[in-house]
């Protein structure tokens, strides 16, 4: 009779002895309010938002400069960004109510959390995004996540349901658009699982 350490887990092809034993057992957790904080926390220094202020720097001396005055369309641009802004869920909200109705589990969760990182090499560090950029990144990397790791996983028209904010159309983009950034690369050895997965560990 194979002892428990020689039986095939579940979610692989090797003895569970092959496994790192505290990843396995990590696997089998609920999803919990530190790790939610945490890949909210992630997420929110992949992109720096348009209207966030920077870090002071040390001033420069520069001759005055006329300022400009907006036209039109970029005041009515600023005043639809701030009516974004105004409905938006905070970010860690929006992924408390995803991971709620999806039922996610921790594995497709946590494993945002290598894409987010490479998705953060990726973006060129000037990159600025809207009120709403960071709920469609960590919403795509959930998506491509859930697909990566389970034979079946929702559709998109599903993560909309799930989601609330956004429509069919831009949750398909914004998973082409992550996909393409990441070179559609998915993969990731058990190694890299334990080194971003290391705070719950």
């Amino acid at each position: 009779m194979s002892s428990s350490s020689e039986l095939r887990h579940p979610a692989s092809l090797l003895p569970r002895s092959f496994h790192n034993r505290d990843l396995v057992h990590l696997m089998c957790q609920p999803v919990s309010y530190d790790m939610i904080q945490y890949i909210a926390l992630q997420t929110t220094r992949v992109i720096t938002l348009a209207d966030e202020p920077q870090p002071a720097a040390a001033p420069l001396p520069t001759p005055p400069h006329t300022p400009n005055k907006p036209t039109l369309a970029e005041q009515q641009q600023q005043q639809n960004h701030q009516a974004q802004a105004s409905k938006l869920p905070s970010l860690e909200n929006f992924i408390i109510y995803i991971c709620q109705s999806s039922h996610v589990q921790v594995p497709t969760l946590l494993t945002t959390l290598i894409y987010l990182e490479r998705l953060k090499a990726k973006l060129p560090k000037m990159a600025k995004g809207m009120p709403c950029t960071r709920h469609r990144v960590f919403l795509a990397t959930l998506i491509v996540a859930a697909k990566y790791l389970n034979d079946s996983s929702p559709k998109n028209k599903n993560w909309v349901t799930y989601g609330r904010l956004f429509e069919l159309a831009e949750v398909n983009l914004m998973e082409k658009q992550l996909l393409y950034l990441l070179n559609y690369d998915l993969r990731f050895d058990e190694e890299e699982a334990i080194r971003y997965f290391a705070p719950f560990l």
